[in-house]
């Protein structure tokens, strides 16, 4: 598949005189899920967990490009008027050129991560994973929050 959306883009590029769009498509493939915790314990989900967040993403800017990535991360999850704090830290968040567990690097959530040089067409891997603590004040039931992921190409 990677080879004729190659072709693809080629073809597009070579019989176009104008300029050559460029765009980065991003995929959540899993939602961070903290599971079912009991009142007053904590819980942790490292980058290497199935219940870690996981996104994919490649850009199509001709050759090779420069990606920001940025997140805007919950400061706690919610369920009505109730909130359990989330942390989010380099120890669980990770990236990868591979959908693999060695490999992976590191990065601060909180901070921009550039990726530079990345060829065209590569897949890059993001995992999000997290702590969070209850105490015995929040009430039973599901807490959401929202991750925001964006990113831009130069």
């Amino acid at each position: 598949m990677r080879y004729y959306s190659f072709i693809l883009i080629l073809i597009a590029f070579s019989s176009s005189s104008v300029l050559y769009s460029q765009s980065i498509y991003a995929y959540k493939l899993n939602d961070l899920n903290f599971g079912d915790i009991f009142i007053g314990y904590s819980s942790e989900v490292q980058q290497t967990d199935n219940n870690a967040a996981k996104f994919v993403f490649f850009h199509t800017k001709f050759f090779r490009g420069n990606v920001l990535v940025n997140f805007s991360l919950p400061a706690s999850l919610k369920n009505g008027k109730y909130k359990i704090p989330v942390n989010f830290d380099s120890r669980h968040s990770a990236w990868s050129y591979r959908d693999r567990v060695d490999g992976r690097r590191n990065f601060d959530p909180y901070a921009p991560l550039t990726l530079r040089n990345l060829r065209i067409l590569r897949p890059v891997y993001i995992w999000l994973g997290g702590t969070l603590n209850t105490f015995q004040g929040n009430a039973p039931g599901k807490y959401n929050g929202t991750i925001i992921l964006t990113m831009e190409i130069f």
